[in-house]
């Protein structure tokens, strides 16, 4: 056990972290396309980095798909895009919004809304008295 952790770690974990401090980037497998299996330093990476689990991810995904209806749903515009763009998409594209915010769903949704030419313009109407 380490001091100072607030869960215990297995001696498996704690091989797998120290094996971690020595990879460079190239061992963490591909970065395009698709993967059958990860190497397991690469799933303790995104584990200890993102808090990234099977469950978690599973929960996540649901969670930003609940998220994208209910948005959409209440009127707004950026969210109906939203909705109307990625409400179809396979579950791993979804895992990448989830990844870049470290699966906070609030934070992948305004990612999302920020790919859309008229959130730009939004942001602009809303500081343009700033600049004036």
């Amino acid at each position: 056990m380490q001091t100072g952790s607030y869960r215990m770690v297995s001696e498996e974990e704690q091989a797998m972290r120290s094996k971690l401090e020595h990879l460079t980037v190239k061992d963490h497998g591909p970065v395009f396309g698709p993967c059958a299996k990860l190497p397991g330093h690469t799933v303790q990476k995104a584990k200890d980095e993102l808090n990234e689990t099977d469950e978690r991810r599973a929960s996540s995904v649901k969670d930003l798909r609940a998220m994208m209806k209910e948005r959409a749903a209440e009127g707004d515009d950026l969210a109906k895009l939203v909705q109307e763009r990625f409400g179809d998409k396979p579950d791993p594209l979804l895992l990448r919004f989830l990844r870049a915010r470290k699966f906070d769903t609030s934070r992948a949704h305004e990612l999302m809304k920020g790919l859309f030419p008229e959130s730009k313009q939004l942001h602009f109407s809303l500081t343009r008295s700033v600049y004036k």
